[in-house]
């Protein structure tokens, strides 16, 4: 009896010091990028077209990439839309490049901006075909980083 005693006298302080460890860890662990972080910075840029009256879709397409790496994404646009995409990442320093493609390889682009978390691409398909977004992320201190890719009409 004698030893539990002591064991609950002892018990806040072996509370408060596992308590600081656990605070400690987190203060010193760095925030990281997620996927809903890189959607949400595409919502972000979505932002200025909506004002100008685009329409956001629901669906979207995200993951994580290489450094480097580019990945494609078919997709069918329809003469008399204008579009929308937006890239964009929560892995702060990456270079984002975005580009639109038509059938035959080249780019249908109406007009490109970039910040430091997000690429947009505008674009009006001269017609109703199947059409490839090319895009990479690059950065110089991340192996991996986590994208969203978003788009609207009007």
């Amino acid at each position: 009896m004698h030893s539990l005693s002591l064991l609950l006298l002892r018990l806040p302080a072996l509370w408060a010091q596992a308590l600081t460890a656990l605070l400690v860890t987190l203060i010193l662990t760095p925030a990281h990028a997620s996927v809903d972080d890189a959607h949400s910075f595409a919502m972000e840029a979505a932002v200025p077209f909506v004002e100008q009256g685009f329409i956001v879709r629901e669906d979207y397409w995200n993951g994580e990439i290489k450094s480097g790496q580019q990945l494609m994404i078919k997709h069918q646009l329809f003469k008399g839309n204008e579009y929308a995409f937006w890239l964009a990442t929560a892995n702060e320093g990456a270079k984002l490049d975005l580009k639109v493609f038509d059938d035959k390889g080249k780019a249908i682009e109406i007009d490109q901006k970039k910040a430091e978390l997000w690429s947009t691409a505008r674009v009006n398909p001269p017609k109703t075909g199947t059409y490839t977004l090319v895009f990479s992320l690059t950065s110089k201190t991340e192996v991996g980083l986590f994208w969203a890719l978003a788009y609207g009409y009007r």
